[in-house]
């Protein structure tokens, strides 16, 4: 049951649900918007850890492996960043992992509500579909890159339209305006998966038969086979079509394809060849450091050396970054690093994936849209250092303790018997 501070503290409730519907709907259409919910949601975690000193509520035994593994990312990022003699900006990212664990606790024992959380969503694909028309059709660029960059935005977007899509199972049983909810939800989704195509991240794309699989492995049952066959059907012929006519899609494609050929013909100065090559250097580069990574520094000359010994083009050593979630944290950060980032990527996913056919709709929905949610970032960082840049990460973890925190919180009143649907409605 829920402390008797949180019952009696009906303004923190609400502020949690506001943090949280600002948190999306602030996402990808602004600069650093999202930055309001955050701010907000840390104060109230600061408040409560404070004033509800003696009336928290004990943490479960998967609650505490959660902020273990979130804790010791942290310390062994600090570890890493301190023997390297970094710049203090190099802590920035692992810093997020301590003030989630701050945030989780608030979460755990005062989730957010779901309408709140739905409407956030939706208004946030909304926003960043506008932005997309915006600077495809009025600015005339040749991709949508929001205020985040091409792939992050494509990425985030495709990631909250998919979440819109399983918001639609919350409808049928606790939304008091069905009809409406039903539709501003397949709006939010249509907006999302429109992002994700104007950006023309190819990365996401690679991600929706995924998708697909979790939802009929969460959805699917002998009852409603006829009906959710029906609408894979029509999903998979819209999409056919869309990858057929839409000449953003055709052209990335294309494009894909020609630099892979190039690469293999000897040619490494393509977008996906830099890459290519660099991953083919960093084989080399990561076995030598294995355990605590290279500095930023000694990386630097690492690569220049390479460079001018023909084992890596020029180009292909300007890249910001290793264009891999993973080689990534490895390169900089080393095994002691990488190791309980994995692990808490994988038991997120693991406990989540219990969940997705439990009886209960709501621990259903949740568990779902957290395992979509890392399964996406698993494929999305094979390309891209999704949770090695701010606002990719800040995402990430926010909602994966959202969805958790929901997940079990219903846990917990289903097993006390409590008849309040405050987190549900």
């Amino acid at each position: 049951m829920p402390s008797l501070f949180v019952q009696r503290n009906v303004t923190l409730s609400r502020m949690v649900s506001l943090a949280t519907f600002l948190f999306f709907a602030l996402m990808l259409s602004t600069p650093r918007g999202y930055a309001v919910g955050v701010i907000l949601l840390l104060a109230c975690s600061l408040y409560y850890v404070v004033a509800a000193r003696g009336d928290r509520p004990p943490l479960g035994w998967p609650d505490r492996i959660m902020v273990g593994l979130m804790l010791l990312v942290f310390l062994m990022g600090l570890a890493t960043w301190a023997y390297h003699g970094e710049a203090l900006s190099e802590l920035d990212l692992f810093t997020r992992y301590l003030f989630s664990v701050l945030i989780f606790l608030l979460l755990l024992a005062c989730p957010p509500r779901m309408s709140w959380l739905w409407a956030g969503l939706i208004v946030g694909c909304v926003s960043a579909a506008c932005v997309a028309t915006w600077q495809r059709l009025v600015v005339e660029d040749p991709r949508a890159f929001g205020f985040t960059g091409g792939i992050q935005f494509g990425d985030l977007g495709l990631t909250m339209g998919i979440l819109c899509a399983v918001a639609m199972v919350w409808c049928s049983q606790y939304a008091q305006r069905k009809t409406a909810w039903r539709l501003a939800l397949f709006v939010g989704m249509l907006c999302g998966l429109y992002v994700s195509l104007m950006s023309g991240s190819r990365g996401g794309w690679i991600s929706v038969p995924a998708v697909i699989a979790i939802f009929c492995a969460a959805f699917l049952r002998r009852s409603n086979m006829r009906w959710a066959m029906g609408i894979m059907a029509t999903l998979l012929v819209g999409l056919t079509i869309v990858a057929v006519t839409l000449p953003m899609v055709e052209t990335r494609y294309e494009q894909a394809v020609e630099d892979i050929d190039q690469f293999q013909e000897g040619n490494p100065d393509t977008s996906l060849g830099r890459r290519l090559d660099l991953w083919q250097a960093l084989v080399d580069v990561i076995p030598q450091k294995p355990w605590l990574g290279w500095s930023v520094h000694d990386y630097a000359a690492e690569k220049q050396r390479l460079v001018q010994a023909g084992k890596l083009k020029p180009r292909a050593a300007r890249l910001a970054n290793a264009h891999n979630t993973f080689l990534e944290v490895w390169l900089h950060n080393g095994l002691v690093t990488l190791v309980p980032l994995l692990a808490l990527l994988g038991y997120s996913a693991i406990q989540f994936g219990r969940r997705i056919r439990d009886p209960d709709c709501i621990v259903q929905l949740a568990a779902t849209a957290g395992l979509t949610l890392v399964v996406c970032y698993l494929i999305f960082s094979q390309t891209q250092v999704m949770l090695g840049r701010n606002n990719t990460l800040t995402f990430f973890l926010i909602t994966l303790m959202i969805f958790w925190a929901i997940m079990r919180a219903r846990q917990t009143q289903l097993r006390d018997g409590a008849q309040s649907n405050l987190i549900c409605n």
